[in-house]
């Protein structure tokens, strides 16, 4: 009688756990859309500035008053009101990466050898460095004892509360330090190739990355280290990764230009689009998570809930775009281009979402 009542309980309860499961959608396109983006318009977006150098990378901040551009000449930041220089940091200094804290009281860049000029970089150590936002004062520096030579900080994702600090590295992994004293919490090592990005789960407990072993994705937990590896053997190597909004799924962008939405629960891969035709270069999404912004030769946006493609444009057979966000109000996307016929020609573009035409433009300069 009690183990009949216990197998009636079990079962109840897994009825119940199944009628109140929320499982996240399926979708599979069978081919890259065959849309027609929005044209670019004639007349080029207004330059309102030219930086002292190639632009690696940008960052937005929290409350989409500034913006940070890390240059192979600098790092400069710029009010996106009326685009006034704010501030000039790391004069003459490569700057590959550039984040700011989830509060936006702090910026972090990381500094790294520029293979075209080794000699400007003190020896051509990787090191991270974080400002104090309303003083512009380092309140961490930290070239790792000496162990990053020749050698970059690829990629910074800040923990949600601030407190530390994820790199992503060419040889060394990702590695977790403390935000204020640079110590060393935790390390992930044994990729198949340099680390292109990585980002926490919402709740900062986990973290998943990108170039695992057998073109997969590496998710841990952050205070273990325990792993588990997320495959599909439909995609290519991932080059980029974001956490959703909602901590429910993961999405990756690959090289052979499909996007993956995984739902964590499972480590499947159950929403698949095949978003362009060469690579993924750039993925972005929405505050709401609603909506997933993808760039190759040109920016598509797409429905996170069913893969359906909503719009595309800035279409050009010479460029890619390496680097998206969105501004806050998710109306404007700002994207990195690079020119494939010249590699050191870069801009940032603020695109408005509905109209698909680029506002204004900031032009990168030379190495």
């Amino acid at each position: 009688m009690r183990r009949t009542t216990a197998v009636c309980i079990f079962l109840m309860i897994a009825l119940t756990a199944c009628q109140t499961a929320d499982p996240q959608p399926v979708f599979t396109p069978s081919a890259e859309p065959t849309d027609s983006p929005i044209p670019l318009p004639a007349v080029a977006p207004k330059v309102v500035t030219t930086l002292p150098g190639v632009i690696w990378s940008f960052d937005l901040s929290p409350d989409g008053s500034t913006i940070a551009i890390a240059t192979s000449r600098g790092l400069e930041l710029y009010d996106l009101k009326n685009f006034a220089l704010l501030e000039s940091l790391e004069a003459g200094v490569s700057q590959y990466d550039v984040s700011w804290s989830p509060d936006g009281n702090k910026l972090a860049a990381g500094v790294g050898v520029d293979l075209a000029r080794p000699t400007e970089n003190a020896g051509g150590e990787a090191v991270l460095r974080v400002w104090e936002t309303s003083t512009w004062k380092i309140v961490l520096e930290t070239n790792f004892a000496g162990d990053m030579l020749n050698e970059r900080i690829l990629d910074i994702a800040w923990k949600p509360d601030g407190t530390a600090l994820a790199l992503s590295t060419d040889m060394h992994g990702v590695m977790v330090v403390d935000a204020t004293s640079g110590k060393l919490l935790s390390q992930q090592t044994g990729f198949a190739s340099s680390v292109m990005e990585a980002a926490w789960s919402p709740d900062g407990t986990r973290l998943v990355s990108t170039s695992d072993m057998a073109y997969s994705l590496r998710r841990w937990k952050a205070d273990t280290g325990e792993a588990v590896r997320l495959f599909d053997q439909r995609v290519s190597n991932p080059w980029h990764v974001i956490w959703m909004p909602d901590g429910k799924r993961i999405v990756s962008g690959h090289v052979y230009g499909t996007v993956c939405f995984w739902t964590v629960a499972t480590n499947k891969c159950d929403g698949f689009i095949q978003a362009h035709r060469t690579a993924v270069f750039s993925m972005a999404v929405t505050s709401d998570g609603t909506r997933l912004a993808t760039g190759g030769g040109v920016i598509r946006i797409w429905e996170t809930a069913n893969g359906k493609l909503l719009t595309a444009f800035g279409e050009d057979s010479k460029i890619i775009y390496n680097h998206l966000e969105w501004a806050p109000g998710d109306q404007v996307v700002i994207s990195m281009q690079t020119n494939m016929d010249d590699p050191e020609m870069t801009a940032l573009r603020l695109w408005n979402v509905s109209t698909g035409i680029p506002s204004i433009q900031f032009q990168g300069g030379k190495r």
